[in-house]
């Protein structure tokens, strides 16, 4: 007889739809900036044609950093944030709250803010309207993930 062991699948978020479409939309606006000043720079025998191309794939590559390359993502066992510059991994069993913030999902560890998910944002009009969105919801299936692995209680705040 074998014991099946059920653990939650592997879920990974990213921004919006919406905000990659436009920022695709973007960087597409730039390549074909940097294609036309290239085709300008070869139509007067420029030697520096490359430039305008170098420039716009520059800002390409950036704009792919910042807005694609985030990512939050739940395993059984933990929460890998992949942000802008580097990937933190939080072990589940630590997390005691999970607070979604216009600055992403603030992961509470120890009693204090210790980790930041940019990549699942709450909107300023959210906020504002006091209203549940996308940020909210997935804030509340990694808390709770984590009572499920045995996490403590969030902090009581006075």
């Amino acid at each position: 007889m074998h014991d099946q062991c059920v653990e939650t699948p592997v879920v990974t978020w990213r921004m919006g739809p919406a905000l990659r479409i436009f920022v695709a939309l973007v960087m597409l606006f730039f390549l074909l900036m940097g294609l036309g000043g290239a085709a300008d720079l070869i139509e007067s025998r420029s030697a520096a044609f490359f430039l305008p191309l170098l420039w716009s794939l520059g800002i390409d590559v950036y704009f792919w950093w910042l807005f694609f390359r985030p990512l939050i993502r739940l395993t059984p066992t933990e929460l890998v944030l992949r942000n802008k510059y580097r990937t933190e991994r939080v072990d589940l069993r630590t997390v005691q709250a999970v607070v979604p913030s216009s600055a992403g999902l603030v992961i509470m560890v120890d009693g204090r803010a210790a980790h930041t998910g940019w990549a699942v944002q709450k909107s300023t009009l959210a906020f504002l309207l006091h209203r549940e969105g996308r940020a909210d919801r997935i804030a509340e299936q990694i808390q709770q993930a984590a009572r499920g692995v045995g996490a403590p209680a969030p902090p009581v705040l006075e």
